[in-house]
């Protein structure tokens, strides 16, 4: 959500940075004596005059500017993903925690150590890690009999890790192809 932020802020000052730059473009003409350059100001003002609260125009133009500012609000109100994960501490004063980088090698590597698999990608959402084992085997049955021992080994290093809130471990076992 980090880069919307950053990407929704660049545009909005890009827009205000323009919309500033056309105000004192037109101010400067004016000013000198010729009419204004980008904007005609005049007939804004003139639309504008003969509008009312009640008329259709007015009324389209709120419901799409509330559109966007609730669109806009709902996505800074979603919960972000923890950049760190809390570790359980004896002592209330310590904040001890793992990056989402660490958690996931740290898994990876306990599920690489079983026999029989090659590879492992490991991908941790909020309450979920999961796990996409690699077998050696070629065929599917025997890839599947891994399956608990990957669990198993995730699930002990997560242990080992004594994460405040441990995320609940997937597994997923593929055969190597042909």
């Amino acid at each position: 959500m980090r880069l919307v932020n950053r990407l929704l802020a660049l545009i909005v000052s890009l827009a205000l940075v323009a919309g500033a730059v056309v105000i004192v473009v037109d101010v400067v003409a004016v000013l000198t004596g010729h009419r204004p350059i980008a904007v005609d100001w005049l007939a804004v003002y003139r639309w504008g005059s003969h509008m009312t609260w009640a008329s259709g125009e007015v009324r389209l133009i709120c419901v799409l500017l509330a559109v966007v500012g609730l669109a806009l609000l709902g996505m800074e109100l979603k919960p972000r993903r923890p950049a760190r994960l809390r570790t359980d501490s004896d002592n209330p004063a310590t904040d001890a925690a793992y990056t989402r980088r660490c958690v996931r090698q740290t898994v990876r590597d306990a599920v690489t150590d079983v026999d029989g698999v090659d590879d492992a990608d490991v991908t941790i959402r909020r309450r979920h890690l999961r796990v996409h084992a690699k077998s050696i085997a070629r065929e599917a049955v025997p890839a599947a009999s891994l399956r608990d021992s990957v669990t198993q080994a995730a699930r002990s290093r997560l242990d080992a890790l004594q994460l405040h809130r441990p995320p609940k471990v997937t597994v997923r076992i593929s055969a190597k192809a042909h």
